[in-house]
């Protein structure tokens, strides 16, 4: 029991959402809204003892007989907080919230981040499926929270019931692991049984539906759609890569995937999630959805460090993790913006933003060329580590190379085949007239919470593509550190 001082920061976490939704029947509906803050504050305070704790300056990594706390499961919590953080700055200018809920709902965000910070130290499958479980049912309420929305309430149905088939899935999975292996803990294992191979592909199913991979991302554009935009904004990024995360941990360092004979099975999900998120996204006129394919691509990417196996691998999905956070949440912002002003997501409602506000056009092109892995932007750092490290496994494949060489192909082809969808958007800011209203079309009128949501995503997008060594520099560090 002496090692729960390594969770401090999600335990505090849980401890203040349930202070929280008691604050929702003790303050005012004027001061409701001060809930968001003092939400953001914590994860503030929390995101200071991830990056301070004691295993960053070198220390022995410690746990208990379920989590580990290492620099990697720390790199990923930071990760996870930031982008709780800038949500939670989304949160406040979005009017749809109703402000007698702001503590409930402040409250659901933390416990889904929480949820997710214990689940990148886990290292035993049930506290795996409970972090999982804090993550979807917070999630679940989080995506219908605009309740006269039907969208909303279409949505969160969807990704409830997809979540239940999950769920029942993965323990399904546990049960056939516990009998393979006569343990729950997740740990080096030799030969693998049928049994155990098993167990981990339905474990690797349940996996899928968090971080959207296909075929198990259906309920993704109809959640993402329906979901008040900074929850669509947090679903898009925080679960995807802390499922990531714990993907990274069990398929590449507990029960490696080769070892599984599950690399081909990796790689196929990695090309079809690839290929189906940027393939559907063309089609797309509503751009939350169009961004919500584009999510499932990105699921598709992160994927390929863990195919790889390797060092280099492992050193993407870290990289590919933090500038994805700013860019995809850069995008977000700018969409919430535009959304709510228009009253539309649709993609005339970009028509003539340059003509509106030229800033916000301007920084919206840079997130989407960011996405689409133009150089000299972040996003082209993350996947150049990606296809780095498929190429260097087939390098040290021999016989077997054929399968990383084509995923590394199918990434670079993805990417190519999604500057078409992201540059629709472009073409509607920067080539089409704005939309005729009464009284000539107004000027795009963006608050001082997105303005500095955007000044942050931007400042990480143009700094880590163009001076990469500092985040590489901790990538490495984290990397090399697991046990």
């Amino acid at each position: 029991m002496q090692n729960l001082n390594l969770l401090t920061p999600e335990i505090a976490l849980c401890l203040l959402g349930l202070g929280l939704m008691l604050a929702d029947l003790l303050l005012s509906v004027r001061r409701a809204r001060l809930l968001y803050h003092l939400a953001w504050f914590s994860c503030l305070v929390a995101l200071g003892l991830v990056l301070y704790a004691p295993s960053w300056a070198g220390a022995i990594p410690g746990g208990g007989a379920l989590w580990v706390v290492d620099h990697m499961s720390q790199f990923f919590k930071a990760v996870v907080l930031i982008c709780a953080i800038l949500a939670l700055m989304l949160s406040l200018p979005y009017k749809p919230l109703p402000d007698a809920q702001a503590g409930t709902f402040s409250a659901l965000l933390l416990f889904s981040t929480a949820g997710m910070m214990f689940l990148v130290s886990a290292t035993d499958l049930l506290l795996v499926f409970v972090a999982l479980e804090l993550i979807s049912l917070s999630s679940f309420v989080l995506a219908g929270f605009e309740r006269r929305n039907r969208k909303s309430n279409e949505g969160a149905i969807k990704y409830f019931l997809f979540g239940a088939f999950s769920s029942a899935i993965m323990v399904y999975g546990i049960s056939l692991y516990y009998a393979a292996m006569g343990t729950t803990h997740l740990t080096a294992v030799g030969p693998a049984s049928p049994a155990l191979a098993l167990a981990m592909l339905f474990i690797l199913l349940g996996f899928g539906f968090k971080a959207a991979m296909a075929p198990m991302h259906f309920w993704v554009p109809d959640a993402y759609e329906g979901a008040p935009t900074p929850v669509t904004t947090f679903l898009s990024v925080a679960p995807k890569i802390a499922t990531m995360g714990v993907l990274a941990r069990v398929f590449m360092v507990l029960v490696p995937a080769s070892g599984m004979q599950m690399t081909v099975l990796l790689a196929l999900l990695a090309m079809l999630t690839m290929t189906v998120g940027n393939t559907i996204a063309i089609y797309q006129d509503n751009v939350k959805r169009m961004l919500a394919y584009s999510s499932v691509a990105q699921a598709g990417y992160i994927l390929i460090g863990i195919v790889s196996g390797n060092a280099l691998g492992l050193e993407g999905v870290l990289l590919y993790s933090a500038v994805y956070v700013a860019m995809n949440v850069g995008a977000f912002a700018v969409v919430q913006a535009v959304g709510e002003h228009e009253g539309s997501y649709g993609l005339k409602s970009f028509d003539g933003l340059s003509r509106r506000c030229l800033p916000v056009a301007l920084v919206m092109a840079v997130f989407l060329l960011s996405l689409a892995g133009i150089p000299p932007l972040a996003g082209f750092i993350g996947k150049f580590y990606l296809f780095a490290s498929a190429i260097d496994a087939g390098r040290a494949a021999g016989s077997g190379s054929l399968i990383f060489y084509a995923l590394a192909l199918v990434g670079v082809l993805n990417s190519v085949v999604s500057v078409f969808y992201y540059m629709k958007i472009v073409y509607h800011m920067f080539f089409l007239p704005p939309r005729q209203k009464e009284g000539g079309a107004p000027a795009l009128a963006v608050g001082p919470y997105i303005y500095g949501c955007l000044a942050v995503t931007l400042a990480a997008v143009l700094f880590f593509g163009l001076w990469p060594e500092s985040l590489i520099a901790h990538v490495k560090f984290s990397a090399q550190h697991l046990p």
